[in-house]
């Protein structure tokens, strides 16, 4: 098993921190406050900043610091419906391809998925590990290291939404039904409503943000704020 360095530790705490809402978009990131939690000097800290920078978590400002990203409405938007492209794409390419194993391990992820929903409470955090594990074997057995990258990095801007989109019952239930789903299909080789399956599962989550009254308040995000 592989230890986990103090840089990898220090970028999942931080992370976490923005994943769950305990730092705020626009809040600066201190690496003293962050050093004394941990217990870690500043430089992997630093490390770690410029780690989250380049997933698109944290922007530097010259002469003040770290600070967790913000986004618009229409950022959120960009990066969903580019996200679905992408991941659709994915499907259209493993629909052919994928082994028996490959769609007994995406089954196996599904089923860790609908365990962690049917406690009384979910593991969020967990569930949304298992989601991204999910997409990403998807992404890994289509062969486009590209397109692996690029929806990666998709996907690693929003996962502070993601989280809050997953805290919902009702939307946290309708993701694992999505995703067996979808997995009926690549396992039928049903192309056409794999790929239809997938976009919409995507999509629903933004439309989850975007229609929920109040939702983005609670994310403290400005849909008028240009950055």
């Amino acid at each position: 098993m592989k230890v986990e360095s103090v840089v990898e530790m220090a970028t999942r705490y931080i992370e976490e921190l923005i994943i769950t809402g305990k730092l705020k978009p626009g809040e600066q990131i201190k690496e003293e406050n962050i050093s004394n939690e941990i217990n870690i000097s500043r430089p992997p800290i630093r490390e770690a900043l410029n780690c989250l920078e380049g997933e698109g978590l944290v922007v530097r400002k010259p002469r003040k610091g770290a600070f967790v990203i913000e986004m618009t409405e229409a950022d959120i938007w960009e990066v969903y419906t580019l996200k679905a492209e992408l991941y659709a794409m994915a499907i259209d390419c493993v629909i052919n391809t994928i082994t028996d194993e490959q769609a007994c391990l995406l089954q196996s992820l599904v089923d860790q998925m609908k365990k962690i929903t049917d406690t009384g409470q979910p593991a969020i955090l967990q569930y949304q590990k298992l989601h991204r594990l999910f997409h990403l074997q998807i992404m890994e057995i289509a062969g486009n290291n590209r397109l692996l990258k690029f929806a990666s990095s998709l996907h690693k801007q929003i996962r502070k939404y993601s989280f809050k989109t997953l805290s919902n019952e009702e939307h946290l239930r309708t993701s694992k039904q999505y995703h067996q789903q979808i997995v009926d299909m690549i396992i039928k080789k049903d192309r056409e409503n794999a790929h239809k399956l997938m976009k919409e599962h995507v999509l629903s989550a933004m439309h989850f943000l975007l229609d929920t009254p109040g939702i983005l308040t609670d994310l403290d995000l400005n849909p008028h704020k240009n950055q």
